[in-house]
């Protein structure tokens, strides 16, 4: 097998550079054709993510600027179209002095150390070139996770805010069709009963809520409500058809949520 040929330093900046353009194309795929509802549908909110809603520092200045006469009222709501397109042209900006400033740097300048080792996280100490050749996979990364969550949202229906009840088969932990093992996988609460949720707890990530004969309608009632504010549900029955393997347990979700979607 013949070596691969070594790369001097501007010429693995400029596969850096091809790799970042590859990335951005791919991500820049994984959003076509989004649109400002779907964009903001997802699994739970992460811990930055509340933080970040936490941080009222603009809301709090703009008060002050109101006590002090400075300004009348609160400026308007943005809508999410205007929002969605302001952070789409945003991230287009980015990449592009992202860009600019990879394709301007000297030979000199990849060799420079940027980052200091960091032995608590096995992080190594990298050089510039090494640094802006892992930064130019990034975009491609989270293409792919664009692509997966704009999936199952779709397959959660979650723009109407739908319980997905799914038949998982013969009890064969080998016969749990695919589509609701990922499902699963991505849900913010999966029920059932203890056998069920037995069978299903290698691809479970998110809460369990064990469905008995005297809280039926007690869980079934709370994922009501959870997926009404935006959170995805699954509830799981032996069988592969939910509606005949329990038609009782079927019209409580119908009861309590105003969208149920049947997997069999």
């Amino acid at each position: 097998m013949t070596a691969e040929p070594e790369l001097t330093p501007l010429e693995r900046r400029d596969r850096a550079l091809a790799r970042l353009d590859a990335g951005r194309r791919a991500l820049q795929d994984s959003l076509d054709g989004l649109d400002a509802e779907e964009a903001f549908l997802g699994s739970r909110w992460s811990v930055w993510e509340v933080l970040q809603h936490l941080d009222a520092e603009s809301f709090v200045e703009a008060l002050e600027r109101i006590a002090a006469g400075e300004q009348d009222m609160l400026p308007p709501f943005t809508s999410r179209e205007e929002r969605l397109r302001q952070d789409l042209e945003h991230l287009d900006a980015t990449h592009r002095r992202l860009r600019a400033v990879m394709s301007g740097l000297s030979e000199a300048q990849l060799s420079r150390p940027v980052t200091p080792p960091n032995p608590h996280n096995s992080f190594p100490g990298l050089t510039l070139l090494e640094l802006i050749e892992r930064v130019s996979g990034h975009a491609a990364t989270h293409s792919r996770q664009v692509e997966a969550t704009r999936k199952y949202v779709a397959a959660f229906n979650a723009k109407e805010r739908a319980i997905t009840v799914a038949g998982l088969g013969n009890g064969d932990p080998a016969a749990v069709p695919l589509q609701v093992r990922e499902l699963i996988a991505f849900a913010d609460y999966t029920a059932g009963d203890a056998a069920t949720l037995e069978l299903v707890r290698p691809w479970i990530r998110g809460l369990e809520l064990v469905i008995r004969p005297d809280n039926r309608e007690e869980v079934v009632s709370r994922l009501g409500r959870e997926t009404r504010a935006g959170l995805w549900a699954v509830i799981c029955v032996q069988g592969s058809d939910p509606a005949i393997a329990d038609p009782t347990l079927l019209a409580l979700a119908r009861r309590h949520c105003d969208h149920v979607a049947l997997i069999t």
